[in-house]
């Protein structure tokens, strides 16, 4: 009989990528959702309908459910592994939502890290952190503008920031605290209750799956904005922060094999490193060329916390996990997004 693998947020971007993952390589698979994004972030960002797209697979039991609730911890106790995905995840949103954000991310984590402990404690939990636990540490750093792009003026940061980044005695939003307080927790019942969990500190996640709503998935919103002639702001920095950009299911396909060789207690950031990276404003280009509309934009101030300079170096992960690698590339994940809503939106 195959194992089966419990994945919280089963219906968002990345949870429902992992259970499609899982389901191809012969798992059986428990989903929960609560569809909290909607009332988050409206209509635009409900993820339930990604249920009748992504989690049809006979071999995916899907429940409506809050991990908070009594119940789920029934479903907890006979699973034979965990993806936890399931989070308040926008940072500007949390500033107006604190308590909501910090009883999503922290509060439902550690039920969960308890139920596992006194019920199921021998089985592996992957935990999707972020790289928001830095908070403005990337700031601190010196920049230039190279072309469209800002680059860091110190060399050795080429490959991006790794795991050894300082998380505290700066500006995080909410989010950042309560994500940072979870990877910690998590952290902590790996090394305390010997729980094979793994932290893993994620970059811009994106995909076909991905909402499009401007406090969480830029990528998207962007793409979308260009589809429908609205105009986009830029918050700060004039369009020259960088990102890296990671497919979902690339992160599905990492999750799946950290579930089959654990590495209890260690913390990876993964993202689409340097391979991956793009300034907003190159993504205009990129945009276009894919979309065959421009980008009407107009420049704001600067979001909390927000980073001037991002790329993940994926040496550790790499070194970890040698069979394991981006196969979704800038331009292929934005065509995806934009076929994607131009039939959401019925474009053409």
């Amino acid at each position: 009989m195959s194992d089966t693998i419990l994945v919280t947020g089963g219906a968002g971007l990345v949870g429902s990528m992992c259970c499609e993952e899982l389901v191809e390589h012969g798992y059986n698979v428990i989903s929960v959702d609560n569809y909290e994004r909607g009332e988050i972030f409206g209509d635009a960002g409900d993820t339930e309908s990604n249920v009748t797209q992504y989690l049809t697979d006979e071999n995916i039991d899907h429940h409506t459910m809050d991990i908070r609730d009594d119940d789920f911890d029934e479903l907890v106790a006979d699973v034979d592994g965990v993806i936890h995905t399931a989070a308040q995840p926008s940072h500007p949103q949390s500033i107006e939502i604190p308590y909501e954000d910090f009883d999503i991310n922290v509060r439902g984590t550690l039920k969960l890290l308890e139920t596992l402990r006194t019920g199921n404690p021998d089985v592996p939990l992957v935990f999707t952190s972020t790289n928001k636990v830095y908070g403005e540490m990337p700031n601190y750093f010196s920049y230039e503008k190279v072309g469209e792009r800002f680059e860091p003026v110190d060399d050795t940061l080429w490959d991006g920031f790794d795991e050894s980044l300082r998380i505290d005695q700066n500006k995080h939003t909410p989010f950042g605290v309560s994500k940072a307080s979870a990877d910690l927790y998590v952290q902590e019942y790996a090394r305390m209750y010997d729980i094979d969990a793994g932290v893993f500190r994620m970059g811009c996640v994106t995909g076909g799956a991905a909402r499009a709503v401007e406090l969480h998935n830029w990528e998207p919103y962007f793409v979308k904005l260009a589809l429908t002639g609205e105009e986009l702001s830029i918050y700060g920095y004039e369009g020259y922060q960088v990102r890296d950009v990671i497919h979902a299911r690339d992160l599905a396909d990492l999750f799946r094999r950290y579930l089959e060789s654990p590495t209890p207690g260690e913390v990876y950031n993964v993202g689409g490193g340097r391979e991956n990276s793009i300034s907003l404003r190159e993504s205009f280009d990129l945009i276009e060329d894919v979309t065959g509309e421009t980008l009407q934009y107009s420049h704001a101030e600067p979001r909390e916390a927000d980073h001037q300079w991002w790329i993940s170096d994926l040496s550790k992960v790499q070194s970890h996990y040698p069979e394991w690698e981006l196969t979704y590339g800038l331009r292929e994940i934005f065509e995806e997004i934009s076929d994607s809503l131009r039939s959401e939106l019925d474009y053409s």
